[in-house]
Parts: structure tokens; C-alpha cells; sequence
């Protein structure tokens, strides 16, 4: 009984000698150096190239066409596939950039992707009986703009 007391103290002691010796906080003075203010940069220093448009999005035009397949009623769902990599079910079908419904296995769709969506992909599911999802997926590139069939 003695020694736990004595090992709690002990314990206690050290977290106390811990905290003061490393000041506990505060900002206090001490070790400071003074550094050159950072250059400022103006309007006239940026150089950007005349093939920049800055642009912060791009746009993806998908004509979709699988009537051969199936003019069953279908839906379609465009999604940011980085986190999902092709795995459906880590995919978060809330977040998709598009939603849609196709008529008889056709569709047409204009999408604006934000830049930094390097892969579509895109998951047509068909309303048959024992019919699995169809899964395309499209690169980026950073082209401004994209055609994207699907069939």
C-alpha cells in the first residue's frame, strides 16, 4: 500500500518537474531572433503565360449512348473518383457532380469540373433484373475542355 502511494508521488512529482522545466506555457521572452521581413510582392511581379486562362474549373461534355446494351430505364451518376479509385463502394454517391437519367440508353450532359478533379468517374445503373452497374472513368489532363462518350 505504502509503495503505490509512494509511486503515485513519484509520478506526480515528475509531471510537475516536467511542466516547470519546460516553462508551461506562455510565450515569455528568451531565444528570439529577429529575421528579415518577407520581400513584398506586387501585381507586376507575377509572371503568368498567355496560355493561362485561370481558369478554376473545366468542362466535360459526356454524350452517353448505350442503347445497344439496354433501353431499359437507367440512371447515371458522374463522381471525383480520387478517394474511390474505382471501388464502388467507397465511393460517396452524395457528393457526385452529376445525377441523372438516361432515355432509352441516351443521354447528354454538360459538366463544369473543378480543376483539381484529376478523374471522372462515371456509374450508369441500369434497371434490369441481375444487371451489374456500368463503370467508365476519364482522365483530366489538364485540357480546358473534354468530350466524353460513353457507349
Amino acid at each position: 500500500m505504502k509503495q503505490a502511494i509512494i509511486q503515485k508521488l513519484l509520478v506526480l512529482l515528475a509531471s510537475s518537474l516536467t511542466l516547470f522545466g519546460c516553462g508551461g506555457g506562455g510565450g515569455g521572452g528568451g531565444g528570439s531572433t529577429n529575421s528579415a521581413p518577407a520581400a513584398k510582392m506586387s501585381v507586376q511581379d507575377l509572371n503568368i503565360s498567355a496560355e493561362n486562362s485561370l481558369e478554376s474549373v473545366y468542362q466535360v461534355n459526356i454524350d452517353v449512348d448505350i442503347s445497344a446494351r439496354s433501353t431499359a430505364k437507367a440512371y447515371i451518376s458522374v463522381c471525383d473518383n480520387a478517394d474511390a479509385q474505382g471501388d464502388l463502394s467507397q465511393l460517396d454517391f452524395d457528393e457526385c457532380l452529376l445525377k441523372g437519367s438516361l432515355d432509352e440508353g441516351r443521354g447528354e450532359f454538360e459538366l463544369r469540373v473543378p480543376n483539381h478533379t484529376e478523374e471522372l468517374i462515371a456509374v450508369i445503373w441500369i434497371m434490369e433484373n441481375d444487371q451489374d452497374p456500368l463503370v467508365y472513368t476519364l482522365s483530366h489532363n489538364n485540357q480546358k475542355e473534354r468530350y466524353w462518350l460513353i457507349n
